[in-house]
């Protein structure tokens, strides 16, 4: 085959895996664009080079805020949303309403990294938490313990995962 045909065979190819390969949103990502920045919220963003050595975890993003009813059902139906292909690990509820959950999103494709989300509602504040990393869902708990003696300095104020 000539150089020619094999670059025109070769762009073809990649053109039409472009969409097999590109990474779909998550439902959750809007709950913490949307109030991540809201007055009385937490953000808190870690990435790999923070978390190596301590844990399994890639990376990880949680969300603080005051509950409010419009906010829980946003959570809650984004949750649900990304949980098509993936399965409840646990969840508890209270009066009918999830109070807690930790959920498996998806492993991603033949590697061994998953995607996870913690949530809470309790003490009037959510938590909403998502975690990606090479670990099963056994392991889910015991990389979270790791997380405990692991804390970031915010306005010179210590904050424990």
């Amino acid at each position: 085959m000539n150089p020619l045909k094999q670059l025109i065979f070769l762009s073809c190819f990649l053109l039409a895996a472009l969409p097999i390969n590109a990474q779909k949103g998550l439902s959750i990502e809007t709950i913490f664009k949307d109030y991540g920045k809201k007055e009385g919220s937490i953000l808190i963003e870690l990435a790999n080079d923070i978390l190596r050595g301590h844990t399994r975890i890639k990376y990880y993003k949680s969300l603080i805020i005051p509950s409010d009813s419009v906010i829980i059902h946003a959570t809650v139906e984004s949750i649900q949303n990304d949980l098509k292909n993936g399965h409840i690990l646990m969840e508890s509820r209270q009066n009918g309403e999830i109070e807690s959950g930790y959920y498996c999103l998806t492993k991603k494709g033949n590697s061994k990294e998953y995607e996870y989300v913690l949530f809470t509602n309790k003490s009037e504040k959510m938590t909403l938490i998502y975690i990606r990393g090479h670990f099963s869902p056994q392991w889910l708990e015991h990389e979270l313990n790791k997380l405990k003696n692991l804390f970031i300095k915010v306005n010179n104020k210590q904050i424990n995962l």
